[in-house]
Parts: structure tokens; sequence; C-alpha cells
């Protein structure tokens, strides 16, 4: 499969560096790295690629959605560009299949980066917040108004999500004031439209179908960020640890699941530091 992507590349590339791939979440694309990506090139000297999930996107899309599938893609990503050795960066799904490839192909691993996410399986039907927010998705989908000015339809958007803001653990002001340049979603000139094959995706995990099977430890460094207040509880679960022996664990107080687009500066700032030195600040924000 051809995943679309973005590279951002430096001014002075050192071609002996591991690249940095950047892996999105579930119900998002490439285009939430967008303010985040050319600053990491930049202070790292490294090529950094974002790239767009089967079914998400610009990537093509299909009746198939698993963590295998994806980690296939991603080898074959590799692959195709040539890339011998890389720091993974994920989020949530993507945190899921940068875990699983890690134990895949732990040879061409330099670094590993997980924001929010877990080695741990889905329960059953994906859980409530998971399933929110697929259900938010769709209900967008289906409501989308047509005929009205992009600036409008923006607000009929933020106001559909403003009751919503507690269940997904994203801040009001977030929801308010996030740019829609970094949303799945595309402007036809008449209406938004979700830029994902969303029905699938949903499928899948209701379905149960996005598992993985774990064995061993990961033993190269592995740095987790995570918010306190996030659904998932990274931070008090010893499962991490237990596959990840050499975790450095990056708290962000108040922090939901969607870490890099609620602080991106300290998001930014952790993820370098951790590319650069092999240590960070361990810092709470």
């Amino acid at each position: 499969m051809q995943l679309k992507y973005d590279l951002y590349t430096p001014n002075f590339v050192n071609d002996n560096l591991a690249s940095v791939v950047l892996l999105h979440s579930m119900c998002e694309t490439k285009k939430t790295w967008m303010k985040i990506a050319p600053d990491i090139a930049k202070c790292t000297g490294r090529k950094v690629y974002a790239i767009d999930a089967r079914n998400h996107g610009e990537s093509p899309w299909c009746d198939k959605y698993t963590i295998d599938a994806m980690v296939e893609d991603l080898e074959e990503f590799l692959h195709q560009h040539k890339i011998t050795k890389v720091i993974l960066v994920g989020h949530s799904m993507g945190g899921k299949v940068a875990i699983s490839f890690a134990f895949k192909r732990p040879e061409m691993m330099e670094k590993l980066i997980i924001e929010d996410s877990t080695p741990k399986n889905f329960i059953s039907g994906g859980g409530k917040h998971v399933t929110i927010g697929l259900n938010l998705a769709k209900e967008i989908h289906n409501l989308m108004p047509s005929g009205m000015a992009k600036k409008e339809t923006e607000e009929f958007i933020r106001d559909f999500l403003k009751p919503f803001v507690e269940d997904l653990r994203v801040p009001e002001e977030i929801v308010m004031t996030y740019d829609f340049d970094l949303l799945p979603l595309k402007w036809d000139g008449n209406t938004f439209n979700i830029d994902l094959n969303i029905d699938v995706i949903a499928d899948a995990m209701i379905n149960n179908q996005l598992q993985q099977n774990l064995s061993g430890t990961f033993d190269k460094p592995v740095l987790l960020i995570y918010g306190s207040n996030s659904h998932f509880k990274i931070g008090t679960d010893p499962v991490f640890l237990k596959y990840f022996p050499q975790t450095i664990k990056v708290e962000f107080e108040n922090g939901g699941h969607f870490i890099h687009q609620a602080f991106p500066n300290e998001f930014k700032r952790e993820v370098m530091n951790f590319i650069n030195r092999n240590k960070t600040g361990k810092a709470k924000y």
C-alpha cells in the first residue's frame, strides 16, 4: 500500500541519523503534526515524515483495518524510502502501531516515543470514550451543513462539540480555538467533508479487530508522554514498564488524551530533548 506522507527536511540534514516518522491517532490525519514536525526536523537535523494511515486522509481506503495491517504498511513505507533506522512517534492508535512495529522489527528502531497510548488491548467494543469519539465523528459527518460560509460551518462544528468536552477530556478553550487546518476535514467550497473511512474504522473497533499480541520486552530508549486526566490512566498502569523497561515518563498535569494539540510547545520540547540527548526534563506542565 502506498501511504501518503508529508516530508519535513531541515536546512542541514545529517543522513547518518535515523529518520523520524510520526503516526497519528484514530480519526486524525498527518495534518495533526503540521505545526510540530518542522521544529522537530530543524532541531534534530533529521528528516521527519508524517504519514496518513490506511483509511485516513489521502492514503488508500479499504475494508481492512487492523494493527497488523498498519504495521505491514509502515514496514513497506520504510522500505520504499530506504529507511533502515527509525525513531517512531505514535499517538493513541499510532502509538499502538509503533509499539507493535518495535516488537516486530527492533533492529530498525533507535528510539520510541509514545503519546498517551498503551500496549494493553482495547476492551470489547473499544470502551466508552473511544465509542463517543467515533460516534461524534459519524454524527458530524451526517449533520454537516452545506451552503454556509466556511467560518459559519466551523462555528457549527465548535458548537456541536462543546457539550462533549468533558467526555473528550479536551479543554473547552481548545475546542473553541482549534485550528481547522489540523483536523481531518476538507473544505470543498460548500461544506466540510470528513477525510476518514469512518464506517470501516468504527466497524473494526466494534468488532475487536484492533488487538495486538506482544511478548518479551523492548530494551531500547522509550519516552512515554501522557495526560493526568486521560481516560487511559497510563501513569498508574504498570503494564507499560513490563514491556518497556527503559521508559522515561512525562506527565502533563490536567492534560487529557491530546497532548500535542493542547501543549504543542511543551510536547515538542520533550520530544526534541529525548531525540537529541536521550533524556528529558521530566517536568510536569
